[in-house]
């Protein structure tokens, strides 16, 4: 994610590593220890009974260290990530390890997830650690996390949390979803056939043969080789020298539709892959302007992750440039 100036891969300043401990409702909690310890006190001054005092000293102490005790858990806890993904995709969730030094509650802030326990609870956990898992709502690059931590060992009776960051072993990149593409301009094909998934046309000089796949004319058909491998074979043509389709994405600053203009250029550069097209990709990145080629999924997102918006009032939007050669001689794939 990006901040307002296109400059910055998040919009929330880290937390400090460690936030300030602090007490969840405890209107309730305190008041009713409270109520308990101030009626047993009446209950033991009225008796007169020394037994009935004791105990109500062991009832206050009790109550002291339920009320107080998390707090003390919870500074000594220690917590690291040990388990990162190196790709992701926004609103699909990804799993993290984590250890603890502590049974603790976790609530993921930044990238938001569901909560979940970490820490010893009297089965070894696994060397990757418990599982954390996280559901980011937009694409970006992150370092580092923001969970709650909470606990309110030993007794239950008052909750305590405190807000952590915690620095992951390795980037996490957070690809945009799938969107649609834009409008490619639709490629020629001299031969119309049954099937909707077409291979290139029979062009330029034949440079070998190749088993038979679906949306191969019946005219490239192989017969001796056939014959000879008892699978069908047709004859594979040399094809046109094409430069790659360039494919600029500019960002606009507005969170939501920066989101929305990445996922259009990912939906762009995947239809571009199913033709089977060489791809250079521009984006921004806060080092500067980078153009390179992409040749998967898996690194169109990380570009597009890593993508900022344009502090200036440069037009938003994915710009797809391709010459004559990929027009006039590949047809995409329709769906």
């Amino acid at each position: 994610m990006t901040d307002s100036t296109g400059r910055g891969r998040s919009r929330l300043r880290p937390p400090r590593t460690r936030g300030v401990i602090r007490p969840v409702r405890p209107f309730v909690p305190i008041s009713s220890a409270a109520l308990v310890v101030f009626g047993w006190g009446i209950v033991a001054h009225n008796s007169g009974a020394g037994w009935v005092q004791a105990l109500g000293d062991v009832v206050a102490g009790t109550l002291l260290l339920g009320i107080l005790g998390p707090a003390f858990v919870l500074s000594r806890a220690r917590l690291r990530v040990t388990a990162v993904p190196t790709d992701g995709t926004a609103g699909l969730p990804c799993e993290l390890g984590v250890v603890s030094s502590s049974r603790v509650r976790l609530f993921p802030r930044h990238p938001p997830g569901p909560e979940c326990f970490a820490g010893p609870a009297g089965s070894p956990a696994p060397a990757a650690g418990d599982a954390l898992t996280l559901v980011p709502r937009r694409r970006g690059v992150h370092s580092w996390i923001a969970v709650d931590v909470a606990t309110a060992a030993p007794f239950g009776l008052l909750w305590w949390t405190r807000r952590l960051r915690l620095e992951l072993p390795s980037e996490l990149h957070i690809g945009p979803k799938l969107g649609p593409s834009v409008d490619l301009p639709r490629l020629e094909d001299d031969h119309t056939g049954d099937s909707t998934h077409r291979s290139p046309r029979d062009i330029g000089e034949p440079r070998g043969v190749r088993p038979y796949r679906p949306g191969d004319s019946r005219r490239w058909v192989h017969w001796p080789a056939t014959a000879h491998s008892g699978e069908l074979m047709v004859r594979e043509m040399e094809g046109p020298t094409a430069e790659p389709v360039v494919v600029v994405v500019t960002l606009p600053p507005d969170e939501d539709a920066a989101e929305a203009v990445a996922e259009q250029a990912f939906g762009t550069l995947v239809a571009l892959f199913d033709r089977g097209t060489s791809v250079f990709l521009t984006t921004l990145e806060t080092a500067g302007r980078r153009t390179a080629a992409v040749a998967d999924r898996r690194s169109a997102g990380r570009r597009l992750a890593r993508a900022v918006a344009l502090s200036d009032r440069a037009e938003p939007g994915v710009i797809v440039t391709m010459d004559d050669a990929h027009r006039a001689h590949r047809r995409p794939s329709l769906p």
